[in-house]
């Protein structure tokens, strides 16, 4: 069996458990149907996009650990996602009173596939740093809360300041897990 088809689980099972502790408190004001349709559009959508943001920064950054790459593309990261949940975010039938919930719940799905395409590589580096075992928690928290606040933007009409903020939220958080990466992947070279 493959590492990816193992870490699967690893990112899906947190977002669905913290899914289910967000919507718990707030029955009756967001249509079920919708969850479901916004975690799965987000769960193919994150894979898409984690996919190619894998396939274009593995190969430089770590043949080149500079932090101006680092930076650059956290910033195109972050700005590909966030747009990404704004496109969706601002579709009408999605326009109610459990908007910010379903920006949670792409969120959610978006950031539950990025387990198994960050841990191709080796087992051992796994097994070996818990840190990186705690890199998907990271972004699975991000991933809903940047959801929740473009949810909260679209829904008060401030939609440009909210994404503005989100993405720049979610670049922070790219520098911090890029700089990371190449640090466990130059321990174990």
């Amino acid at each position: 069996m493959e590492l990816n088809t193992l870490l699967l689980p690893m990112g899906i099972i947190p977002s669905l458990f913290l899914l289910y502790v967000i919507i718990g408190g707030y029955e009756g004001r967001f249509k079920e149907k919708l969850i479901f349709i916004t975690f799965v559009v987000g769960l193919i959508l994150g894979g898409v996009i984690y996919l190619m943001e894998g396939l274009i920064v593995y190969p430089l950054i770590s043949e080149n650990p500079y932090l101006n790459l680092i930076i650059f593309f956290a910033i195109i990261f972050s700005f590909l996602e966030q747009l990404a949940k704004f496109a969706i975010l601002n579709y009408p039938k999605l326009f109610d009173e459990g908007l910010p919930i379903y920006g949670a719940s792409l969120g959610l799905g978006f950031s539950s596939t990025f387990a198994p395409l960050l841990f191709g590589k080796s087992i051992e580096i796994i097994w070996e740093n818990a840190m990186l075992i705690l890199i998907p928690f990271a972004v699975i928290l991000m991933g809903s809360s940047t959801g929740i606040f473009i949810g909260i933007g679209v829904k008060r009409n401030l939609k440009w300041k909210y994404f503005g903020i989100s993405t720049a939220i979610a670049a922070l958080l790219w520098v911090a897990l890029l700089i990371a990466i190449i640090y466990l992947s130059l321990i174990h070279i």
